[in-house]
């Protein structure tokens, strides 16, 4: 039986990849923040930059999914844990693959198909320390012994609600489509186009997991499909019972009405590398998605 160690055990993605894990008959030891009990692996407390707590445990793995994250934009926190942290956990590997949770959000703000030859564009220091967690990977991989780094740079997380952070991109949503209230798009052409690749948390665990078995390198995109803003939205009314979404168009410098403006973006991550080089087929639908998030709200 294969040992990984997987940090971010206790999070959202990290208990859908520790499932997957499981499921495959690895055997799973996770690293948490707080005294977290996670069913069918062992845990170690420690924050990343803690490597004398956690560094044994990587040594003797077979593979590392790194999933954690401060998920924060000030620098000293991105800097200590996200950045130097993730160095001491590489210092730690030894062998199998290294498989790092990255974004789509290192491309920055674009406008098209992006694939991975794309240029970088970060926004803001969570982009930053994404960027510099490939980077080290890049630096760190070609060691006797190891296998390959592969960051999988995520499309949006559509997953259901109720996990109690409120920062899921769906539940931010909810709250407006609930009371009526409407969306403000700066164009009737960001209406009609804007929007985003999204993958769904089942999706991303299957990814994480089929990596560990890949002879090539990443960075690879992932997702699960595009929808518009509008769609996205449209569907969530409908499959909630709540009236159509209001849409309005303002395109008035300095001037926004009342309501929720959305993103005018089109970020469309191609996942073509990655499919081919994992023999991998997403099975996420937005319809799916869209009812187990609908269904998880239900019961909030």
């Amino acid at each position: 039986m294969s040992r990984i160690f997987l940090t971010g055990g206790g999070g959202n993605v990290g208990r859908y990849t520790l499932k997957e894990l499981l499921r495959r008959g690895y055997e799973v030891t996770a690293l948490v923040h707080s005294n977290t009990a996670l069913e069918g692996c062992r845990t170690v407390q420690a924050r990343l930059s803690e490597a004398g707590k956690y560094a044994a445990e990587v040594a003797v793995a077979d593979g590392v999914i790194h999933l954690a994250s401060t998920r924060s934009v000030e620098r000293a926190p991105v800097v200590r844990e996200d950045i130097y942290g993730t160095g001491l956990l590489l210092d730690s590997w030894r062998k199998g693959n290294f498989v790092y949770m990255s974004s789509q959000s290192v491309y920055g703000v674009p406008r098209g198909p992006l694939t991975e030859d794309h240029s970088l564009s970060p926004v803001c220091w969570y982009d930053i320390a994404k960027i510099c967690c490939e980077q080290q990977m890049a630096i760190e991989s070609p060691r006797p012994g190891r296998g390959v780094g592969i960051p999988l740079r995520m499309a949006l997380l559509f997953g259901p609600g109720g996990h109690g952070r409120g920062d899921q991109f769906l539940e931010s949503l909810y709250p407006n489509c609930a009371s009526g209230n409407p969306f403000i798009f700066k164009s009737e052409e960001a209406l009609e186009t804007a929007g985003s690749s999204f993958v769904g948390p089942e999706d991303l665990a299957r990814a994480l997991v089929d990596s560990l078995d890949l002879k090539v390198a990443g960075p690879f995109n992932i997702s699960s499909g595009f929808c518009t803003w509008r769609e996205l939205l449209e569907g969530i009314c409908r499959k909630a019972g709540f009236p159509a979404p209001k849409f309005v168009v303002s395109a008035l410098p300095g001037q926004i009405p009342p309501g929720l403006p959305m993103p005018q973006s089109r970020s469309f991550v191609d996942p073509g590398k990655f499919y081919g080089a994992a023999g991998f087929s997403p099975k996420q639908d937005l319809d799916i998605l869209l009812d187990e998030f609908v269904r998880s709200m239900s019961k909030q």
